[in-house]
């Protein structure tokens, strides 16, 4: 288990590594990236008090950072993106690198001196008036996109009172902004042929859960190769943490008894 202080709820949570049961429901869950984060994680994290995560109600801010670190346990600190020059008549491949460590530390949300939280969990307030705000969670995107204006449904569940000016709004925005930043956006890197701007989307849910994808693809050929080896069943190989599991096929593969 490896313990994770989230950054906006300040939840503690324990993480366990995956199975190959786990892999098999990572390889068959289909449709929303956010979705997809919040299942998996249900299915491996879950509070230090051992209460369960509940990932859908934690700040989008909070659900991004988990995935990266969990990214960070299993699969390393680098993170390395391909993307091409989109230079007029370049187009070179070009890599952009960067740590999961640094990129947290640079996106680390910040409280704004003028927002304090109230008693209400999960809420805060601009000081200086009766402004409040709860940074959105994967619950209230996902109940947003299932209206014919989501960014209205939006802001209903996160803004108080309902009735605001644009000014209003748009402070509140910012302070949400500081207090719980997206962590998708663009990162830049240099060509090495032309030496201009390469730039590079980076979505934490679609990266990471590309890598882990690809990582658990190999979950059929270690349970074919175990199974003929070992004479194990299905179950019991699925069952093994994915790390071992692979230890264990590439000592079948050496012909190691």
């Amino acid at each position: 288990m490896s313990m994770i202080i989230l950054p906006v709820s300040e939840a503690e949570v324990e993480m366990r590594p995956p199975t190959g049961a786990d892999d098999v429901q990572l390889l068959e869950m289909t449709g929303d990236p956010v979705e997809i984060s919040r299942a998996w994680l249900d299915r491996l994290a879950r509070r230090a008090d051992g209460s369960p995560l509940e990932a859908a109600t934690l700040p989008l801010t909070d659900l991004e950072w988990l995935l990266l670190e969990q990214r960070r346990l299993l699969l390393g600190d680098e993170i390395l993106a391909r993307s091409r020059c989109t230079a007029a008549g370049c187009g070179t491949p070009a890599d952009i690198s960067f740590r999961v460590g640094e990129y947290l530390e640079h996106h680390r949300p910040r409280r704004p001196s003028q927002v304090e939280a109230t008693d209400a969990p999960g809420w805060f307030r601009l000081r200086d008036s009766a402004l409040m705000f709860r940074p959105p969670t994967a619950a209230d995107l996902a109940a947003a996109r299932r209206t014919s204006n989501p960014e209205r449904e939006l802001a209903r569940r996160t803004l108080r009172p309902e009735t605001l000016t644009g000014g209003e709004r748009r402070r509140a925005l910012r302070a949400m902004e500081t207090l719980a930043p997206c962590l998708s956006g663009e990162i830049e890197g240099r060509c090495p042929e032309c030496g201009a701007v390469a730039r590079f989307w980076f979505d934490p849910h679609r990266y990471v859960q590309r890598e882990l994808k690809y990582e658990a693809e190999f979950l059929y050929e270690d349970v074919n190769l175990l199974a003929g080896r070992y004479h194990w069943s299905e179950e019991k190989i699925l069952a093994l943490p994915s790390s071992r599991r692979g230890q264990y096929a590439e000592l079948a593969l050496r012909g190691w008894n």
